[in-house]
């Protein structure tokens, strides 16, 4: 498998299919649909394509099935940003004392997306804390 690319989508990419598959590993399929159904359309489409899903047959069901059911005359919000979706995922994590799953989804990110995650209101300070380590 290839590395992933850690500038732009290909960031958020790895990050939110890292995301995705703790969630499928730890039998938290429900927590991983509502995730996708945050994502806009045309984010969800890349997502299936991106071979951490790929190779993860249980998470591209989930990205699949998703799509499917995504109604057209649903509008689409293409500024949707997939970085809000991660922080209540984020702030659980810390809570239960998963902060390697943060950290495993957090290295995956751009310099840039990381900045800006870390400035949003709502993240749990630890885990704005552990966001900061991969900034410097």
């Amino acid at each position: 498998m290839d590395a992933p690319c850690n500038t732009g989508d290909g960031g958020r990419l790895a990050a939110f299919s890292m995301v995705l598959r703790h969630l499928i590993d730890a039998h938290q399929e429900k927590a991983a649909e509502r995730l996708i159904n945050q994502c806009n359309r045309v984010f969800s489409r890349q997502l299936l394509e991106y071979p951490v899903i790929a190779w993860h047959a249980r998470s591209s069901y989930v990205v699949r099935n998703r799509l499917r059911r995504k109604i057209d005359l649903v509008p689409d919000d293409p500024s949707a940003d997939v970085l809000i979706s991660l922080i209540p995922v984020f702030n659980v994590w810390c809570q239960e004392g998963r902060r390697s799953a943060v950290r495993s989804v957090v290295r995956e990110m751009s310099r840039l997306d990381l900045i800006d995650l870390a400035k949003r209101p709502g993240l749990d300070m630890e885990v704005a804390t552990m966001i900061r380590e991969f900034i410097d």
